[in-house]
């Protein structure tokens, strides 16, 4: 999948989501049963399109991360390599009396 492809499907699912959890789209969810995980219905409907983004943004992390020049993981930013060695501040400063 391409990467504008991915970044716009992305967008078209968070335009839904946004449509789906408010108003008038949560209508048909706005109801108490059934009970899904011990919520009401009406608590459970939002929440399940948020875990669902989790997916959705995942996903597009992984289509990202194909493009990326370094690969899928993230490059280390300079000054925090593991193997670095502490920076050099010069001599200690010698206490006053």
């Amino acid at each position: 999948m391409s990467l504008r492809t991915a970044r716009v499907l992305t967008g078209t699912w968070f335009s839904v989501m946004l449509v789906a959890v408010i108003w008038p789209g949560a209508m048909p969810a706005a109801r108490i049963e059934p009970l899904v995980l011990g919520l009401p219905f009406s608590f459970a409907w939002p929440a399940l399109w948020v875990a669902a983004s989790v997916g959705v943004l995942w996903g597009l992390d992984r289509v990202e991360g194909r493009h990326r020049p370094g690969g899928p993981a993230l490059p280390q930013p300079p000054g925090l390599e593991v193997d670095a060695p502490p920076p050099d501040d010069g001599p200690s400063p010698t206490p006053r009396r």
